[in-house]
């Protein structure tokens, strides 16, 4: 299915369009990224937890590390408890793994990947690995045997999808500019006082064009003449095919493309669907629950066959959702009880073919006896409620407000300890 990319570089937003309709959001904005790389300091050690607290910037929320993040510390020193690993103020380099989320500061890992445009560089991983979307069994052999000979000595490599029938030479160049920005870190970390920022990929073209780019993709816009030039140099000769161009107005490209529209509609809980129905979405702290409606549906006058589409079309929907709205952690789906079998393996197998496509890797666990679809999806990134959501002042964002007896006016419930964050 042809795509578009969208990318609204100088406010760090990218969006990805199916048919003229936003599948997928790309924001880099905030204080701490991912993929970000630091040298922090160690403020605490906590052993019941085998984890430390480590300060990587002005932010009153230090980054949090686990002992089985730790990376070549733990190799030196194999299965040895955290204390005897870090202790506080010592020096750390670090990436930042998950960006903060609520009132948890950024995830972190000791464990480096510099990712390029073919190859990820692990500068304490083992091994060559090869994405599993390479299907050929005579190209991954090539590149089993490329990876093996370039691969640098002590480090991990990762070929991507994007490396399948590219040029020895090309993957080399790539390497060799991940292993020059690995000098560079090094270099880095050996002059500079922590807590310092020491890499960020700040070219927002390449990054989003490196993470999104696929063969489906037909068209990208851009919001500058010279971010033309630098997303035709970064695809190469080797894809004409794209049309690569810049909108006529730079501060109004998201309004131009319905990014915005977008954006306000994936903060409202109800999606309606094509049929009549609706879908209902509310994240909470522990999971997000999504609750599937027939609504108006009168596409058939068979209750059954109601059913079936209605949860069929629910499950094309809600994987887009997930994608679009990032929503990371457990899940649990309510689609409307079917009492076959048959219809409830249908629209399993339906939703898992809708899921195949998340680089998050969706996995369902279980229908329960409920007939609850319970299933998970990595976290990456914040989510769209914590990017561009706000509590309400008057509720506290709980969407609801007090009417108190023998009182006339709506008390507010927002001044309520920790209601608003």
């Amino acid at each position: 299915m042809p795509q578009q990319i969208v990318i609204a570089e100088q406010l760090r937003i990218a969006a990805v369009l199916h048919d003229d309709r936003v599948d997928q959001l790309v924001v880099a904005q905030g204080r701490y990224q991912i993929g970000d790389v630091y040298l922090g300091t160690v403020e605490n050690v906590l052993p019941g937890i085998d984890a430390a607290f480590v300060n990587i910037g002005e932010s009153e929320k230090n980054g949090f590390i686990h002992v089985t993040d730790l990376g070549p510390l733990r190799l030196k020193k194999g299965t040895a408890g955290i204390t005897e690993l870090l202790e506080p103020r010592q020096k750390v380099l670090v990436q930042v793994m998950k960006e903060p989320t609520g009132t948890k500061g950024p995830r972190l890992t000791g464990n480096l990947t510099l990712p390029g445009r073919f190859l990820v560089l692990q500068p304490h991983g083992q091994g060559v690995n090869i994405s599993r979307r390479i299907n050929g069994e005579n190209e991954r052999n090539r590149l089993r045997a490329l990876g093996v000979l370039i691969k640098p000595p002590g480090a991990g490599l990762l070929i991507r999808t994007e490396a399948e029938g590219v040029s020895e030479e090309l993957l080399i160049d790539d390497l060799e500019a991940q292993l020059r920005q690995w000098e560079a870190i090094q270099a880095a970390a050996e002059t500079a006082s922590p807590p310092v920022l020491l890499n960020r990929d700040e070219d927002f073209v390449h990054r989003v064009l490196r993470d999104l780019y696929s063969p489906e993709v037909v068209r990208v816009v851009v919001d500058t003449a010279e971010a033309v030039a630098r997303a035709n140099a970064y695809l190469g000769t080797d894809h004409t095919n794209v049309a690569v161009e810049s909108h006529d107005d730079p501060t109004e490209i998201l309004e131009h493309y319905k990014v915005n529209a977008a954006i306000r509609d994936a903060l409202r809980p109800r999606v309606d669907l094509p049929s009549g129905g609706y879908v209902i979405i509310e994240p909470t702290e522990a999971l997000t629950v999504i609750d599937v409606n027939s609504g108006s549906f009168t596409r058939s006058a068979n209750a059954r066959e109601t059913v079936l589409w209605t949860n069929c079309e629910a499950a094309t929907e809600i994987a887009r959702q997930l994608k679009l709205r990032n929503i990371g952690g457990v899940v649990i789906v309510d689609f409307i009880d079917m009492d076959s079998r048959r219809d409830q393996l249908q629209v399993l197998e339906h939703f898992t073919q809708a899921l195949r496509d998340d680089s998050a890797r969706p996995q369902i666990a279980q229908l329960t006896e409920l007939g609850l679809v319970e299933l998970t999806r990595k976290r990456q990134g914040q989510n769209i409620y914590e990017l561009f959501g706000r509590a309400c002042p008057s509720c506290g964002g709980l969407g609801h407000v007090a009417v108190l007896p023998g009182k006339d006016t709506l008390q507010p419930l927002a001044a309520s300890a920790g209601l608003v964050r």
